[in-house]
């Protein structure tokens, strides 16, 4: 049965008073430290607005802007007037 003692009043007091340090960890790894989380969002926020002034100088040089001629093909015109004449009315 002297597994199922009970600690004497000695023991107890001791294990009270013993201050208990916390154990030595290792430094955290780089993928989970401040400064990967910075240079992330630094990446991230430089990626996006790269990708955004690569679109505006697409826009600026290389984009062609002009109207196509479609609207020749069809009875009426962009602004309404006719460009072939279709049915007339009575």
């Amino acid at each position: 049965m002297a597994l199922l003692s009970s600690p004497t009043a000695e023991e107890e007091n001791t294990d009270k008073d013993d201050v208990c340090l916390p154990k030595e960890q290792p430094p955290p790894a780089f993928f989970e430290t401040k400064t990967f989380r910075l240079i992330s969002i630094f990446l991230y926020l430089g990626g996006i607005s790269g990708l955004g002034m690569v679109l505006a100088l697409y826009f600026l040089f290389f984009f062609d802007s002009t109207m196509p001629d479609i609207h020749l093909k069809f009875p009426v015109s962009i602004g309404g007037h006719p460009v072939q004449k279709v049915h007339e009315y009575q």
